[in-house]
């Protein structure tokens, strides 16, 4: 949280849920008036968990997941609510619930499912602050850097072209390129060419600089400007390159799209395929070994023969590329679990990978232990589904379930499913448990090993208070093929 940094305690005011900031004095040193500004500038940015009395103006605060609810094009008067001045609270019935008929009634699809996917604890009676802009809900310098940076450029409107970067972009570049396993330089020209900061022909004509801004790798006879997109997607060499390559990109009828968005949309779909991050890094090394034969034709002469330019491309990046795939499963073991996990954490992490539980209360022993394996699905509507199936100390299946919900993420469904096992066991007097999941950031979560997306941590504190209750509660991570049938209910429940 924003009050939980050294400078939020010294310049912050203690009301949070105002959201009252200390006015600076007419003394104010430039270091003091500059924190102040920030805090000011950050304020219309927070997000808002609203509780079940939530005071929230339901129009002007971030409480539909850090963003403003949308309304419908026409509202429908309910009560003597005035709809202006509605706060979150009216949104919650006697019982307790979300007020489904209303909510419909005032919101977009879209909005009104997530607002019913948002959990209501009947514990937090008031509105909790937090900020969207990271997975965990912690303000970081980082995150607040990335925010202000795009608002700014967006308004500046530079004939670089900053704002081609967007949030999707920027999403892009902090989740996904970043933290590739690439050589720095190979990131640094995807985020030139992301951002278009990049010095290819169209570049230099806007300058009027008198050098060629044609593409230097067409066939003899073509006078094409050369542009990000023509460069590295549409020129007759390069989709030979695409074409031919172990990817078999065919680049014929992507002309309508920005660069920006076939690289994300390529890499995204790259990475759901059977070896996804070997073949992102094949990808992102094409990339690559086009800038450095343009850059070899236009600077060093080296003839335009696509026979010659495509053995030298590929000769380029080979070597380069084996090394990279022999870094990839140690990687991957580590890669989704991190998130902000310091070098000594590495071999927990890895153990749990492993299959190694994490014991939150006792040890297994010699007593007979009740094993369930639990999964989940989430759909982006919000809808989700959970099931889980029990196994006794002899393997024979005791018990199984399914259940129909709404989540904000996969992860959340994740953590109920959990939730849900931990308190069944519970009220059928378990008391030696071990929990199965094939979501490794989730047992991580769990074994405390990362930070916690703010979307689950209420429900942690519930399965972490009701471990006290058996004598032996565990945690362990199982691949996908184990869990099939905890899968399968899963799958058959949201489809119901």
């Amino acid at each position: 949280m924003l009050e939980q940094s050294s400078a939020g305690q010294a310049w912050m005011a203690a009301d949070l849920r105002g959201c009252v900031f200390l006015q600076q004095g007419t003394s104010s040193s430039w270091g003091v008036r500059s924190i102040l500004y920030g805090f000011q500038n950050l304020k219309g940015f927070l997000g808002w968990k609203p509780g079940e009395n939530s005071r929230l103006n339901v129009w002007t605060s971030r409480w539909v997941g850090g963003e403003y609810p949308e309304p419908r094009d026409c509202w429908l008067g309910h009560g003597d609510v005035h709809l202006v001045d509605l706060q979150v609270g009216h949104l919650v019935s006697s019982q307790g619930q979300w007020n489904e008929e209303l909510i419909r009634s005032l919101f977009v699809e879209e909005h009104a499912e997530r607002i019913l996917a948002t959990r209501l604890r009947t514990e937090r009676l008031q509105d909790e602050v937090f900020w969207p802009f990271s997975n965990h809900g912690t303000f970081t310098v980082k995150s607040g850097y990335g925010l202000f940076f795009e608002e700014y450029m967006s308004r500046k409107g530079s004939q670089k072209d900053f704002t081609r970067l967007g949030m999707r972009g920027r999403s892009f570049c902090q989740q996904q390129l970043w933290t590739l396993t690439v050589p720095n330089t190979w990131k640094i020209l995807i985020w030139r060419i992301l951002t278009g900061t990049l010095s290819v022909g169209r570049e230099f004509q806007q300058r009027n600089m008198g050098v060629d801004v044609f593409c230097g790798l067409c066939g003899t006879g073509h006078n094409n400007l050369e542009t990000v997109e023509h460069l590295f997607r549409d020129c007759e060499f390069s989709a030979r390159i695409w074409a031919g390559s172990m990817l078999g990109i065919r680049v014929e009828g992507a002309e309508h799209l920005n660069m920006t968005d076939w690289i994300i949309d390529w890499v995204k779909y790259l990475r759901k395929q059977e070896g996804g991050l070997k073949r992102v890094i094949f990808f992102i090394a094409i990339i690559w070994g086009l800038w450095i034969i343009r850059n070899k034709v236009k600077f060093e002469g080296l003839a335009n023969n696509h026979r010659v330019l495509a053995g030298v491309l590929f000769d380029s990046i080979k070597e380069r590329v084996h090394i990279l795939n022999n870094q990839v499963d140690h990687k991957r073991t580590l890669e989704d679990a991190r998130g902000g996990v310091g070098d000594q954490l590495d071999q927990q992490i890895t153990d749990l990978r492993n299959g190694i539980p994490y014991h939150m209360i006792g040890q297994p022993g010699h007593c007979s232990v009740l094993r369930i394996k639990v999964d989940a699905s989430w759909e982006r509507s919000f809808k989700a589904a959970f099931g889980w199936v029990a196994y006794d100390e002899l393997g024979h299946e005791c018990m199984r379930n399914q259940v129909t919900t709404r989540a904000e993420s996969a992860l959340q469904a994740e953590a109920l499913g959990i939730r849900d096992v931990v308190s069944w066991a519970r009220s059928g007097g378990v008391l030696h448990l071990t929990i199965s999941s094939d979501c490794l950031l989730l047992i991580c979560a769990i074994a405390e090993l990362t930070k916690t997306d703010h979307l689950i941590k209420d429900i942690l504190e519930e399965i972490r208070s009701s471990a006290s209750f058996f004598h032996c509660l565990s945690f362990c991570f199982i691949p996908r093929h184990i869990n099939s049938v905890a899968h399968g209910l899963a799958r058959q429940a949201i489809r119901l």
